[in-house]
């Protein structure tokens, strides 16, 4: 046992100890936050995706516009036969691109809703983990709970700590000879 080394007293080998214990704890607890972080990252991700879709089902639906107009222009421009045949097949072309921006709608909704269920899910999921994570370590940190009389020990001993940094370098080679010498036998 080196004479200097305040650990190698018992108490010290307890307070280190129960010091290793409290940082397993918090990084078990830090893991456990990256987790929750990595999960709602998960679900900002599906919603950019959602959004993305979104806007390829405007964009559709603004290509239909578009081809609206066109055929309407080309309608007006054209003779009565010519302007009947185009406006038919203006409004086929019409229903046709209507019933796919429709389909396309259609399937983004549900898409969406889906993906806002699984999101509502991951984060139900996240949080339970969070809840149940607080509630063990509240739950072993309440069993561990430091007596009067550690905490009695953890002051006298920082005490001793302030005391010693405080020393001067010959105080401090009197408390080693102090320590170094044997006791005196009865």
């Amino acid at each position: 046992m080196n004479k200097d080394d305040l650990t190698a007293h018992p108490q010290g080998e307890f307070f280190n100890t129960q010091a290793e214990r409290l940082q397993a704890d918090l990084q078990n607890f830090t893991r456990q936050v990256a987790s929750c972080d990595k999960l709602i990252r998960m679900a900002n991700i599906s919603l950019n995706q959602i959004d993305d879709r979104i806007a390829a089902a405007a964009q559709v639906e603004a290509r239909a516009a578009a081809i609206v107009e066109v055929s309407a222009s080309e309608a007006s421009r054209a003779a009565t036969e010519a302007a009947t045949k185009a406006v038919a097949a203006s409004v086929a072309q019409l229903t046709a691109v209507t019933r796919q921006a429709e389909h396309v709608c259609s399937d983004l909704e549900r898409a969406h809703g889906r993906a806002a269920l699984w999101n509502a899910g991951y984060i139900a999921c996240a949080l339970a983990a969070c809840l149940l994570t607080g509630y063990v370590t509240y739950r072993i940190g309440k069993s561990a709970a430091i007596t009067p009389d550690i905490e009695r020990a953890l002051e006298v001993a920082e005490q001793h700590e302030t005391l010693l940094r405080k020393a001067t370098d010959k105080e401090k080679k009197q408390i080693a000879d102090i320590i170094a010498r044997k006791p005196k036998s009865k």
